[in-house]
């Protein structure tokens, strides 16, 4: 059985950011699911959405989990954190067999929450606009990040001939793909699929046939989301500067990096269901605009519709699921509109 190794002050650093960061991504991501779900049974959300999107999000937070234990394991039997040279063959055998799986899982699991996000826009921006651009970009965005999934696994797959290579240095007959090539490929690749999904929406917010409250709303989140593109152009930072010839020492900035990049983007993801987008639209409708009052709001609280007399009593009194779905329908675009809209802000 391998030793552990005690940790450098970076490996120390990097098993203490992992384990705040994958702790957040995991709350974050049972709080959606558990949020959406009791949507969906009140029938203010659509099942095949539920099944749709939470699964690609919950995936990829197995993924995350994954991706966390293996961080773990290049640390204390790898010695992540340590110069190449002073660790022995099975220590570095540990760590790059650790970092291989880990950049798959870290690959996978940030282009499916790529994948729900694109979805999860595209049922607003799409509907909302009616522009054949959103369309364009919509399918421009999943071909993207497919490409990215596909091209970067295929590169990881085949760096090395034999595959082996990858984590035995000195192999006879191995021959590898210059490693810093793969990682400023994969990295720019994944930023631009950032810059896609999270800047090119914005310009669609003025088109939106919504209320301003939730224009702004979508809008701060929207550049919440961004964030992680400053972190994905960070990590690239970071990248630049790591030595191929000493993995195990270089590796533990861009490490730190790609752990807060995807767990912040499961957050990010997750934010549809928990309470941060509701303190937002909080927010907004304190200090900047009103938040708009649904139907069922209003005759619960005897106010009248426009152009006709106060609500009746029965209305006043018909049950909250029953207006918040009936709010969510309506038909043609525009009960597309504010379905996903109230989707994705959270409103019922």
């Amino acid at each position: 059985m391998a030793n552990i190794i005690a940790p450098s002050h970076g490996g120390k650093a990097l098993l203490v950011i992992n384990a705040i960061f994958t702790s957040l991504a995991i709350a974050s991501s049972v709080s959606r699911f558990i949020k959406n779900l009791k949507k969906a049974r009140a029938g203010s959300l659509q099942w095949r959405n539920l099944v749709l999107t939470d699964a690609l999000v919950l995936t990829a937070t197995v993924l995350v989990v994954l991706n966390g234990a293996l961080r773990i394991v290049s640390i204390l039997l790898g010695g992540v954190g340590w110069d190449q040279d002073t660790l022995t063959t099975d220590q570095l055998g540990w760590a790059l067999k650790a970092l291989f799986i880990e950049e798959l899982a870290w690959t996978t699991s940030l282009c499916l929450l790529k994948f729900a996000l694109i979805i999860l826009y595209g049922r607003i921006f799409v509907a909302g606009t009616g522009k054949k651009s959103t369309k364009i970009v919509y399918w421009t965005a999943h071909v993207a990040v497919g490409c990215l999934l596909v091209g970067s696994i295929s590169y990881y797959l085949g760096q090395c001939k034999p595959l082996a290579a990858a984590w035995t240095p000195g192999l006879p007959g191995g021959k590898c793909a210059p490693a810093r090539a793969g990682w400023f490929g994969t990295g720019i690749a994944n930023l631009i699929t950032d810059v896609i999904i999270f800047s090119v929406p914005a310009v669609w917010l003025t088109d939106l046939q919504m209320h301003l409250h939730n224009k702004i709303v979508a809008g701060i989140q929207l550049f919440i989301g961004a964030i992680v593109t400053i972190i994905s152009l960070t990590r690239i930072f970071f990248v630049a500067k790591a030595n191929p010839d000493n993995i195990t020492g270089s590796v533990v900035n861009p490490d730190i990096f790609s752990c807060i990049e995807l767990n912040m983007a499961i957050v990010f993801a997750s934010v549809a269901g928990i309470a941060g987008r509701e303190a937002i639209s909080n927010f907004v409708d304190r200090f900047l605009v009103a938040r708009p009052r649904t139907y069922a709001e209003r005759y619960r609280h005897g106010e009248p519709r426009e152009g006709s007399g106060p609500g009746t009593s029965a209305l006043r009194l018909s049950s909250a699921r029953k207006w918040a779905k009936m709010d969510g329908e309506g038909e043609g675009q525009e009960g597309l509109v504010r379905t996903g809209v109230r989707e994705v802000e959270g409103e019922v």
